[in-house]
């Protein structure tokens, strides 16, 4: 919600021109049943309306999509007026949330022969129609979804993963089996791609799970990618570490493959660290 509320403040004057300017065309002139049926197919984020007389005093029911709610009348309106200007025919309250609806809403006031005609519009609405925010379509939906689904498997066979380095290396702790390299490094490797795993299911998740209402011009954090990336990094230089180990003791032979794989991971390395901005671009941007 605070979201929200910080993304129209944001955008608030050319939301707020829209409206008015949109109204202006209309030219509507009163709070009827007939009137709002009118404004909500040009305005689809209009919610409610409502008359009050020059005292600010409701005379007209709530209208909305099928419904008039006449037990709102009598009800004083007038701190939606704060910070309003008297002598303008339009004004737009700040953002808060509906009594009657909760959700998140603005209201304009149309001054219009002696009365005032008050409109709710759906804040979330008017951010979704200038693609502020997300859309909640229903292919959106679906693929988040997709997204649950894929980020849960992700998740649980990272957890399965890093069990699974912890459990073998506690079988050799209680065997008779004796103690060697590879059983200390393959726990090690087996927990390290356990975290880059879980890391990437939490990244689905946050990315493309959890509702987004942040502004969509913000550009994308690659933090997350970058743990992954280091995860993964880290894990194929346990694991040439190991090989050069067991070649060492076996057979000094193979030692130009345990090279190669050192060179290609030493490559990766240079790339991994051309990827990451230095101090001074950070200090810049």
């Amino acid at each position: 919600m605070q979201s929200l509320v910080h993304i129209y403040e944001q955008n608030s004057k050319l939301i707020e021109k829209f409206i008015i300017s949109t109204l202006q065309r209309v030219h509507f002139e009163d709070a009827s049943t007939k009137t709002y049926n009118g404004l909500q197919e040009t305005l689809p984020s209009l919610e409610l309306m409502y008359a009050c007389d020059d005292n600010l005093i409701q005379i007209s029911p709530n209208i909305g999509d099928g419904l008039e709610e006449f037990e709102h009348i009598g009800r004083n309106r007038d701190y939606l007026m704060d910070g309003c200007n008297n002598d303008v025919r339009f004004c737009v309250s700040e953002p808060y949330i509906s009594g009657a609806s909760g959700n998140l809403c603005i209201t304009v006031i149309y001054k219009n022969k002696g009365e005032y005609i008050f409109l709710d519009f759906r804040v979330r609405t008017l951010l979704e129609r200038f693609h502020m925010i997300e859309a909640n379509t229903k292919f959106r939906q679906l693929t988040r979804l997709s997204y649950f689904l894929i980020g849960g498997g992700l998740l649980l066979f990272g957890l399965f993963v890093a069990l699974y380095g912890l459990g073998s290396f506690g079988l050799y702790l209680f065997s008779d089996e004796k103690m060697n390299l590879e059983v200390v490094f393959k726990p090690v490797i087996a927990l390290t791609l356990g975290l880059a795993v879980f890391d990437l299911g939490k990244t689905i998740y946050e990315q493309e799970v959890i509702p987004k209402t942040q502004n969509i011009s913000d550009v994308f954090n690659p933090k997350s990618l970058i743990k992954f990336m280091a995860s993964i990094v880290i894990a194929l230089l346990i694991e040439a570490l190991l090989i050069v180990f067991k070649i060492a003791i076996n057979d000094y032979h193979d030692l130009p493959y345990a090279a190669v794989l050192i060179v290609a991971i030493a490559l990766l390395l240079y790339v991994f660290s051309r990827f990451l901005p230095s101090k001074q671009e950070k200090i810049n941007t």
